[in-house]
């Protein structure tokens, strides 16, 4: 049942009350509306609190402070009290410093920032499934107040059993966001607005995010289903639609049908007016673990809405995994790529919720893994640059002082993932509708993929025969009951390598689709070939293979990863021809399948190194936040947040040195005996 409070204080006991301590916990920020100008400040009494109340203002002087009064109180799961105080009519682009205050005194002191009205840059975190793996959870909780985000993207699966002690637990945990400042001589938290989703693990009651958040979207002042979707205005640069994928479930149709009515109503009227649109929800459209059904009925929901009023970016959950997608449209039931602008989807969750495999790529999915991540997205009117976050503890912290000079800057020694074909980061810019498009040609940033050119497989019982672009992917085998011996050719283009110094990895990671416990070979290609016509009998069949440069063995779906830095493989393909790579058997019969550039997600050679003027062809990390004006180094800590400004861009370049890769190919007659042991080859 909700409580209100209004009894004023009066000004001598307001001050007697800041020099005490609050008996209050559990702190937290929610964003549902407009995020320049109002806030839902929430939080649970720890012992007696009795007539709590924020303290709030615009500086550290707390004599200019107002006070602000709980507008509502709800309780979870007959455990968890939540005081809530909607803060309006706030500064817009400001910090506001607060304390929660009771009969016993005020708490700590914290703080956080409004969004600009100004079409300023800032960064935005995005994840979800919190609910279980807590060490992994707080890993990630405290990555989140390293980097220092504007506002955190959740999308949903907070607990697993929806309870009041696990609720507890993740509250607890969620104290590891907070920033800590000293400012002006004070010891400051920054805490951190979130915009939260309902997920399939908040099912047994739907008003949770708004019982433990104080989330209102509807704006009637009460706690229900309505209260799981809505829009939040994040500056004229981005606003972000948060909806509800469980009202699929049976029974929910009428919620459905009204939140349905009330997206493409508001995507009508306030979509286009808005630089760039996100949307967030729980079940993925098309999951991409082989373990989850896809939800054809989200798809049909959304997809043409999301199209036909040019949604950007879609962050999913529920998977515990992560993937990048190619902008895609609509196709029949299903989606396609598209190069003239449609939306990405990335995200499917995995914040402490253990990694299920990522085994199901689609025709247009750029990458995927089992990791435990987060989305880390940098907002700018020149374009979104995505990345994905992995947990551990290497990052360095940012200061307050470092993120009010430059809003776009990232920690150093962020455990960054590389995505297939696009390195560290997905950079994203809009066409003339307003769609996304990803931008591939820009600075290299040290990671990136080199794109397939070539990838078939060749049999030795359909000896003449081409098998370039078929459904089947890419297959090896040592005795097929059909096709015999299969292997698999494949080759990258090098020319962006040229520029390159100090290789520091070479991976090359396969999509497998079908598993096996044999053993199979990596060989440098003895003579040259293309996809078009390369049969068994055009490359002298089992001659193809060249010097072996390493061995694996794919016992799990998803993706296989293999060093091929050692090997020297790719100082050969430079000082030589890049005749590519052949993957055949070495022990074993059993056969493994992986996809093709056709099929699905393409083989991928992974490379870490310093580089200049890369071409078009090589897929980076691209910056378009330089083209914006915003550089990336660190300012002066001597310096207070109202009073900065972004820094302007110094550039240096790396100029081309030459290659050096240890060499260490293997040599080995291109007629192995397959019966023989491994060690004979080694």
């Amino acid at each position: 049942m909700r409580r209100y409070f209004g009894r004023a204080l009066t000004a001598s006991a307001l001050l007697l009350a800041i020099d005490a301590s609050a008996d209050t916990k559990h702190y937290r920020l929610a964003w549902d509306g407009d995020a320049s100008n109002s806030a839902v400040i929430g939080f649970s009494p720890d012992g007696s609190s009795t007539n709590p109340y924020i303290s709030y203002g615009y500086s550290t002087n707390e004599n200019s402070w107002n006070s602000a009064f709980v507008s509502n109180s709800e309780t979870f799961d007959g455990g968890i009290t939540s005081h809530f105080v909607r803060l309006q009519n706030l500064n817009a682009d400001s910090p506001v410093y607060f304390r929660v205050c009771d009969q016993s005194g005020c708490g700590e002191r914290f703080w956080f920032k409004t969004a600009p009205v100004e079409k300023s840059p800032f960064v935005v975190v995005a994840g979800g499934d919190t609910r279980t793996g807590h060490t992994t959870r707080r890993q990630g909780n405290a990555l989140l107040a390293k980097i220092r985000p504007l506002a955190v993207m959740h999308g949903g699966d907070f607990t697993n059993a929806n309870s009041a002690s696990e609720m507890r637990e993740f509250l607890d945990d969620w104290a590891l966001t907070y920033s800590s400042d000293t400012i002006d001589g004070y010891s400051y938290k920054r805490i951190y607005p979130l915009i939260p989703t309902h997920g399939n693990h908040e099912d047994d009651n739907y008003s949770s995010i708004c019982e433990v958040f104080g989330v209102d979207f509807n704006g009637d002042g009460d706690c229900s289903p309505s209260d799981t979707y809505g829009a939040v205005q994040i500056s004229p640069l981005l606003r972000v639609y948060t909806l509800n994928s469980q009202f699929q479930s049976s029974g929910w149709s009428s919620y459905a049908s009204a939140m349905n009515n009330w997206l493409a109503a508001d995507l009508s009227s306030y979509g286009s007016a808005t630089q760039w649109r996100f949307a967030q929800y729980h079940k993925p459209m098309f999951p991409h673990y082989s373990g989850k059904s896809d939800n054809p009925t989200l798809f049909n929901w959304w997809a043409q809405s999301f199209y036909d009023y040019a949604m950007n970016l879609v962050v999913e959950s529920d998977t515990h995994l992560t993937k990048m997608t190619e902008a895609v449209i609509p196709s029949g039931n299903n989606f396609s790529t598209t190069i003239n602008g449609g939306t990405v989807y990335v995200g499917e969750g995995s914040w402490g919720a253990p990694a299920r495999s990522a085994n199901d790529a689609k025709s247009w999915t750029i990458d995927m893994a089992s990791i435990q991540q987060f989305k880390v997205i940098q907002v700018s009117e020149a374009g979104l640059v995505v990345r994905t976050a992995q947990f551990d503890d290497s990052a360095e912290t940012l200061s307050w002082e470092e993120r009010a000079a430059d809003p776009m800057i990232l920690p150093d020694n962020v455990n960054w993932w590389t995505a297939n074909r696009l390195g560290e980061a997905m950079t994203l810019v809009a066409n003339s509708a307003g769609r996304s498009v990803i931008e591939e040609d820009s600075d290299n940033g040290g990671s990136f993929s080199l794109p397939v050119t070539d990838d078939v497989y060749i049999s030795s019982r359909y000896a003449s025969s081409n098998f370039d672009g078929g459904s089947d992917g890419l297959l090896v085998d040592g005795s097929d009951s059909t096709y015999g011996t299969l292997y698999t050719l494949i080759k990258f283009d090098l020319s962006n390598l040229s520029g390159c110094s100090s290789i520091r990895s070479a991976t090359l990671e396969l999509n497998i689709t079908d598993r096996s416990g044999s053993t199979f070979g990596i060989y440098q290609a003895a003579s040259d070939w293309n996809e078009e016509s390369t049969t068994w009998n055009s490359v002298s069949g089992s001659s193809v293979r060249g010097n072996l440069a390493e061995s694996f063995v794919p016992f799990y779906k998803g993706i296989e990863s293999i060093d091929l830095l050692s090997s020297g493989l790719i100082d050969s393909w430079l000082s030589g021809t890049n005749t590519g790579l052949v993957i055949a058997p070495r022990i074993g019969s059993n056969g493994m399948d992986s996809t093709s550039k056709e099929t699905g997600m393409s083989p991928a050679l992974k490379i870490e190194a310093s580089c200049n003027n890369l071409a078009t062809g090589a897929l980076p990390a691209a910056q378009p936040l330089k083209q914006a004006g915003l550089t990336f180094r660190r300012p002066s800590t001597d310096i207070k947040p109202t009073l900065l400004l972004p820094a302007f861009p110094s550039t240096t370049r790396l100029g081309g040195h030459k290659i050096e890769i240890p060499v260490k190919l293997v040599e080995e007659s291109a007629k192995l005996d397959q019966g023989q042991g491994v060690a004979a080859h080694l």
